[in-house]
Parts: C-alpha cells; structure tokens; sequence
C-alpha cells in the first residue's frame, strides 16, 4: 500500500496526537494542524489524498474551512468531525462537500474504516448521531446512540428530492421527522401536505400537484387500488410533481408479507428508510424533552421539572411515546400551575413507574454517561491509555466524593450507610485522594 499525505485539523492536542498515530499506522503520512487558517495555508500547497476536518476551531468554524476548501475547486475527500452534532451542521457540511460526518468521542475503528473508504473511493455522506437537531419549521430533541440511524436517514433525505419512508411506532414523531425533512429540503418554499392514507378515496391529488411535498400518513392503510395507482405513478410520473414521504407504524417488510402493501410499492418508497425508535429505548433524552415540552405551553409560566417526577418519567415504558409525554406534561403542568411539578401532579399510572421508593436511575441512561467517558479515554493515545484498574479507580473516586459529600464529609455516617467496614472506607479514600474528615 502507498503511503498518502493526510492533514488533520484539529485544535485538541490529545485528540490529535491520536488520529496522528492512527494515521500512520494506517501507513500513512499525517500533518498535523491546529488552526482553520494553518489548515487553508497547507492546503493551498502541498496536495492531500484526504482532509479530517474538527467544525470546533478557535478560528473559524471547520464548515467555514470546507466552503473556502470547495470555492477554489479543491476536490479532497474531507472527513468532519464535530463534538456537537447537529441536523444544521449535517446539513452545512453535506451541501458544502463533505464526504464524511462523525461525532466526538470518536470511534477510532469506525475513524479507520471510514478514512480508508475515502481514500479507496470516496463516500456519500454518514452522518453520526447528534444531540439536537432544530429546524426552521420543527424540531427534534436527542442525544441517544438508537437515534443514529434516524439522523443518518433524516440528513439524507434532507439533502435530496427521492421519495422516503418513515417508520416507528406510534406518537414516535413520524410526522414531525416529514416537516424537518421538508424544512431543510430542496422544496421548503413551497407547501407540506399530509394526507391520512385511511381516508384517502382516490388518487387525485397526485395529479393535482406539481410541487412541494406530499406525506402519505400510514401508507399501509392505503386501499389496495390506491397502492396499484401510487406504485403507477412513482414508476412512471415525469418530472414536475411533489416529492412523496410515507410514514408507517407497522413494520413494512410484515405488511408486504401479509398483503397489505404492494411490494413494487414498498421498494418504491423505501430508497430512502428513516426509522424513529419508541421512547422507552431513549429514556435518557426525557429530561431535555420535558423541559422543551414544559417551556412551549404559550404564556404560560414553565414549571419546575423536581427530580422525583423527571425520575417517574424515565421510569415508565411510554406505549405512546413522545405523543404521551407531551400529553402528560400538558396534564400535569395544568395541575401544577406556575409551581414545582411533583408527583401528585402526574396521571397516577405514570406516577406509580418509579416505584415506592423513589429515584433510581432510567434504564441505560448509566450505561450511556459511562460509554461516553469510556470512549474519550480510549480515544487517547495508547502510551496514555489506562489500564482497566486505573480506570475503575477513577469512577470509584467519583462515587466516593459524591456520597462524602452528601454525609457531610463524615466517613462514619457514609460507611454506616455503605454497610462497609470504616477502615476499608478510610483504606478506599485515601487511594481516591480524599482527605478524611474528623467527626
């Protein structure tokens, strides 16, 4: 293998120090840089087989660099990582020429695996799961690794004109995905029209339109000699006429098998496939969900989400997910007035998830603060890496200086409340670095 030049624009050292190594024993050659306008300055000599491009300069935003990167004609396969993923910037780098998109903390496999297709043939755009994603007319609130595949799918339906279909339960936010898709899409000047697939009668209105978008709501509930005729239609229709979104709530691979979506039809639809995830798979993203439900209710004074409440909510399963939480904060903000909302606030069922006790953390909402820092540190270079008991050492320091201080920094109390043995407790602070502090 020939080694090529990369250069890597990234102003954290420890990061990239890292991609650096990487590079090279990929076999080869990476230069690095810490500033936009170093980067622009090497680019405009030595040529580059690839770019790895941060959006997070002290300088100048990267998507700023990848625009004056395309202005002068430069066709470099560039690769951009950002430690805060939006749709927006999805969408920025994508229509600015973009090959690539990944988020911190970066997957160093997946950074492998995605440099080496660049630099074999150049790659459509992948986009990495973000944390909010707002659009002029909507917005998508989340932060959860099952959202990926929803994010990769909504940039790239952004980015064309091809018909798509959305799938996810119910109340999920089907149709709230088709008015971000069409916010950002090539059509947004024109009209967003949803039809109910179970109250369409005839297929008129494909003939009726020549522009904007059309959302199919539910397309397995569309008559059959509606299907016949909307399969017809995106087989054979000639240019000038409205992009076409479907949504479903069933999985549409079982409708074709049980005979309730034509085949032709699905496969027509499905060039571009966006699944949304039910809310119980993404419990950690309620908090920030509730509080944005809580603070669009009008004039209305936002109440204060309590923590025993924010924890009934992670707590309970959700079968009519992001519809239902907003229902239930609408409910419960309503009971609550201008005050804290507390438990006697939500319906009773909801109230009752957590538990008699209380508290408790949401079902991989642990995992995902631990992945998290997990993937940072791995993410070092290998000469800093820790080893696995360093590592356990720290998280254990952390749980220590939280509980010492919630008991006041008396290591009696916390070992009475641990059920530990006082001098295994004083043995664990002092290797945490904790003074110990007299009764």
């Amino acid at each position: 293998m020939t080694a090529r030049p990369i250069l890597i624009i990234e102003d954290e050292h420890a990061l990239g120090t890292a991609l650096s190594i990487l590079v090279r024993r990929m076999g080869h050659l990476p230069t690095l840089v810490a500033s936009g306008a170093a980067g622009l300055a090497v680019l405009a000599g030595d040529g580059f087989a690839a770019v790895v491009l941060d959006i997070g300069l002290p300088d100048m935003s990267g998507l700023k660099v990848l625009e004056k990167l395309r202005q002068v004609g430069d066709g470099v396969p560039v690769l951009v990582i950002t430690a805060h993923a939006t749709l927006d910037h999805a969408i920025h780098a994508q229509k600015s020429g973009a090959t690539a998109y990944l988020t911190k903390p970066l997957d160093l496999r997946r950074f492998e695996q995605t440099l080496s297709a660049m630099l074999a043939s150049g790659l459509p755009l992948v986009v990495s799961a973000g944390e909010v994603m707002e659009t002029r007319a909507a917005t998508l609130i989340g932060a959860a690794p099952c959202l990926r595949e929803t994010f990769i799918g909504i940039a790239r339906a952004c980015a064309g004109d091809v018909p798509a279909l959305i799938t996810g339960p119910s109340g999920s936010g089907k149709t709230l995905s088709a008015a971000v898709i069409h916010a950002h899409g090539p059509r947004a000047s024109q009209a967003l029209v949803f039809l109910a697939c179970s109250r369409l009668e005839n297929a008129t209105v494909l003939d009726e339109r020549s522009d904007g978008t059309l959302v199919l709501e539910e397309v397995t509930d569309l008559a059959p000699a509606l299907q016949t005729r909307l399969a017809a239609w995106l087989a054979n229709a000639p240019g000038g006429r409205p992009r076409l979104l479907a949504t479903s709530a069933h999985d549409p691979r079982e409708a074709v098998t049980e005979g309730r979506l034509r085949e032709d039809l699905y496969y027509a639809l499905s060039t571009l496939t966006i699944p949304l995830p039910p809310l119980r798979e993404r419990s950690g993203d309620i908090p920030a969900l509730s509080a944005f439900f809580v603070g669009v209710r009008g004039n209305a004074p936002a109440p204060q989400l309590t923590a025993p409440v924010l924890a009934a909510l992670q707590a309970y399963p959700w079968p009519g997910n992001v519809r239902e939480l907003r229902h239930v904060l609408d409910y419960a903000a309503t009971l609550s007035g201008a005050g804290p909302m507390f438990l006697s606030h939500l319906p009773t069922h909801v109230a009752a998830a957590v538990g008699p006790v209380g508290g408790g953390t949401a079902p991989g909402e642990l995992e995902a603060v631990v992945g998290r820092w997990l993937d940072g540190e791995l993410a070092l270079p290998e000469a800093e890496r820790p080893g696995y008991e360093a590592m356990l050492e720290r998280v254990e320091a952390v749980m220590l200086r939280y509980l010492l201080e919630k008991h006041e920094n008396k290591p009696t109390h916390l070992a009475a409340a641990l059920r530990m043995h006082r001098a295994t407790l004083r043995q664990k602070l002092r290797r945490a670095g904790l003074q110990r502090a007299e009764e």
